[in-house]
């Protein structure tokens, strides 16, 4: 596929790279772009014949959005690199892209959390924006869970990027920690009420639906695990929402943790 183009963006990422960068050798030409990592991840880059760009990183709507405006026509699939291309997914790429009925293409994404892939707990309708044409779409502002907006109808795909996230549990409470910090101050940002009603009912609301409705019961011990992580990660950027609402924190600019 010589006229796919592939973007990642990295920090700190010499772990993850390599399989991802693996999964995307058929694409013509891959970019990584990367925020001055401090591990081995512009010799991977490099190494495996990405087109390498470093740059200081605002946020992730930022750092992808400037990359895709440097790319220039054409498509582009846009992967983490925590990510991987299925074999299933390379076929259907390949025959989308042979006759494209969509300028924007959304991806399941199928998920793993400490080496078991979670099917229910609301992640099995998980997917992505991730396939389009460099000019037919671009992220709306914010720290963190960005969200592709595209100018006409999105396509959708069957087969499912594969998302090897949280192998460790160190790895999933350093993220909790730096999403609810990023989910509260773009909250505070935006000027959405702060109020100690979400500290304490949000949390459980979150674990009840995740658990119950959305069956994470049926995960077993993992399912269980990653409810009640998420409850509290929850409970977390709603009390940091909080603390910069009553001056406890302040706004010193752009986070990058």
């Amino acid at each position: 596929m010589k006229d796919l183009r592939v973007l990642v963006t990295t920090f700190d990422e010499e772990a993850n790279l390599p399989g991802c960068l693996a999964s995307v050798d058929f694409a013509g030409e891959i970019w990584v772009v990367d925020s001055y990592s401090r591990d081995r991840t512009p010799t991977i880059a490099r190494v495996a014949g990405a087109r390498l760009l470093q740059r200081e990183y605002r946020s992730p709507a930022d750092q992808k959005n400037w990359a895709l405006d440097a790319m220039g026509p054409g498509w582009v699939l846009i992967l983490d690199a925590d990510e991987r291309v299925s074999p299933a997914l390379r076929e259907e790429l390949a025959r989308v892209l042979a006759a494209p009925a969509r300028e924007a293409y959304w991806v399941p994404r199928r998920t793993w959390f400490l080496g078991r892939q979670i099917r229910h707990c609301g992640w099995q309708r998980d997917g992505v924006v991730r396939l389009l044409r460099q000019e037919a779409g671009r992220y709306d502002p914010a720290l963190v869970h960005e969200q592709m907006r595209c100018r006409g109808p999105v396509g959708r795909l069957r087969s499912p990027i594969e998302h090897h996230s949280y192998r460790s549990l160190e790895d999933y409470l350093e993220r909790m920690r730096r999403y609810a910090r990023q989910g509260g101050l773009q909250r505070f940002r935006r000027g959405q009420r702060a109020g100690a009603a979400n500290v304490l009912l949000r949390p459980a609301a979150r674990f009840l639906r995740m658990y119950l409705y959305q069956q994470g019961y049926r995960d077993g011990a993992h399912g269980f695990l990653l409810c009640v992580l998420s409850s509290l990660q929850v409970g977390l950027k709603h009390a940091i929402h909080w603390a910069y609402a009553h001056g406890i924190l302040e706004d010193a600019g752009e986070p990058r943790d």
